[in-house]
């Protein structure tokens, strides 16, 4: 038997200990720049700075409402939620602070979309809101009815609405 034979355990072990230092190197060593293009695009204005007044008056707490809209516009998502807007238009999210800060063609894709849901609706036709977790169907003589959860809201219905 040679010398190989007889040392291939510590062999085996040596390989793998110089394996692993080199794998744990190159891990600890490794240049961590991510040079990824981010598809979502924030158009949202820094606030200014709030200046202190002694005199103020303090404002009322307003209760925390989470209010969620969804529009779909020919393919063009628009989501409103707490005062954003997030837009999904061919892939390519964009997000706004506010109402003036979403471009006049969204505001009227949202316009036009709350007119639908609102009162000019046609004969025959369910509408839904989801707000709070809540959701309200309109049904097509005007009135409102609350669900829970989406489960509860009859198959028949989930299926005009287009669910």
């Amino acid at each position: 038997m040679g010398w190989v034979a007889r040392h291939f355990d510590y062999l085996i072990f040596a390989a793998l200990a110089l394996s692993g230092l080199s794998y744990l190197y190159i891990l600890l060593t490794r240049n961590k720049k991510y040079d990824s293009k981010s598809v979502v695009r924030y158009d949202i204005l820094p606030e200014e700075p709030m200046s202190f007044d002694p005199n103020e008056k303090p404002k009322k707490k307003e209760p925390k409402v989470n209010v969620l809209e969804v529009f779909d516009y020919n393919g063009i998502k628009i989501m409103h939620e707490n005062g954003m807007y997030t837009v999904n238009h061919a892939g390519e999210i964009q997000v706004y602070g506010s109402w003036q800060a979403l471009p006049p063609r969204y505001q009227a894709m949202v316009k036009e979309m709350d007119k639908s849901s609102v009162g000019q609706k046609k004969k025959g036709n369910y509408y839904m809101e989801v707000l709070n977790g809540t959701y309200y169907v309109i049904f097509p003589d005007g009135k409102k009815h609350k669900y829970p959860k989406f489960e509860d809201i009859p198959e028949k219905i989930r299926k005009a609405l287009g669910y």
